[in-house]
């Protein structure tokens, strides 16, 4: 897309911005060029052309040719002279010098721009800057990494926030708010019940005695609030939420993404919102969108007044294996 429009309309890209476009779409096989003649060219770099797997581009940036050019004028006339006639052997031997001037002259444009080196960068695995992120990450070890298997774009995309030590709600929302782009609210201290195992329960005539207060509790499960919480997404419309409907790509994404960046000790839950004015009509045999009991098939015969947040969508239980063993996938 990005080369379709530098072919079109080179006029919106910055110089080193296009060079790069053009590299990108070529590889080892763009041609470099400057422009001849004595009217400087009205843009640093233009005229990309793409056939097949080669590409050919001129860049006046860094070019020995032309009004511009480094070499004295009598050899961009002498030049001139042989296009006219139909010899290119002159021309494309400055170009061998060109293409490499311009190749330095766009790395010394990108050699402090952090963002430009990640978006260009050929070989990831030797860019000391992707490296450094990583390791401020945490995932800094390959095996790591294989372990987590979560996009890396994933995480180089937030690295603040996976650099910081202390998990905080505001920049977990953050997160999800960019990933989703759509509204996000967490909820801290959301109670959750802790089955208490069969060996610690409480009963009469216990071995070490119960005493009220210290060791005893009544029931098989405790009320907790320290341990869980409820991630908020919405008020959305009905397309947004059929796209995160439980098992879709859409929502294991973002449970991934939750997983990875809060405590393994902490439970969560997703909250699906839908905004009143989407809440549909059940109705059997119809075609179109099936209804699901408990995510949308609504028992009612007048417009909802009020958002529905009846969908609660728990962590698939292998996705929790997989946490434990390191293994989670994010897109």
């Amino acid at each position: 897309m990005l080369a379709a429009l530098l072919e079109s309309d080179p006029g919106r890209f910055e110089p080193s911005t296009a060079f790069r476009v053009a590299q990108h779409a070529a590889g080892d096989h763009l041609t470099v060029s400057s422009p001849i003649g004595v009217s400087p060219a009205p843009l640093a770099v233009s005229g990309f052309k793409k056939k097949g797997a080669t590409g050919s581009v001129q860049a006046s940036m860094a070019g020995l040719l032309g009004p511009l050019g480094a070499m004295p004028p009598s050899y961009n006339e002498l030049v001139m002279r042989e296009e006219r006639n139909r010899a290119h052997g002159l021309s494309s031997f400055f170009d061998l010098f060109t293409s490499r001037l311009a190749e330095l002259f766009v790395d010394a444009c990108d050699k402090y721009r952090l963002a430009r080196r990640l978006r260009w960068s050929a070989d990831r695995n030797d860019n000391a800057f992707i490296k450094t992120l990583f390791s401020l990450t945490g995932f800094g070890t390959a095996r790591l990494k294989e372990q987590v298997r979560a996009d890396d774009e994933l995480i180089l995309r937030f690295s603040g926030f996976f650099a910081a030590r202390t998990r905080n709600a505001v920049n977990l929302r953050a997160m999800l708010r960019e990933f989703s782009g759509l509204p996000v609210a967490i909820e801290s201290f959301k109670g959750r019940w802790l089955s208490i195992p069969e060996g610690e329960r409480s009963r009469m005539g216990q071995q070490q005695g119960v005493q009220l207060g210290i060791n005893s509790t009544a029931g098989a499960a405790i009320h907790d609030f320290g341990g869980s919480f409820r991630v908020v997404i919405g008020p959305v419309d009905y397309e947004d939420y059929r796209s995160l409907a439980p098992g879709s790509a859409n929502i294991d994404a973002l449970f991934a993404l939750t997983r990875l960046y809060v405590d393994p000790s902490l439970d969560f839950d997703i909250q699906v919102v839908l905004k009143k004015e989407h809440i549909p009509f059940c109705r059997l045999g119809e075609g179109g969108d099936p209804p699901r009991l408990g995510w949308n098939s609504w028992a009612r015969v007048a417009s909802a007044d009020r958002d529905s947040g009846d969908a609660i969508i728990i962590e698939p239980r292998n996705a929790q294996r997989q946490s434990d063993q390191g293994g989670l996938h994010a897109a």
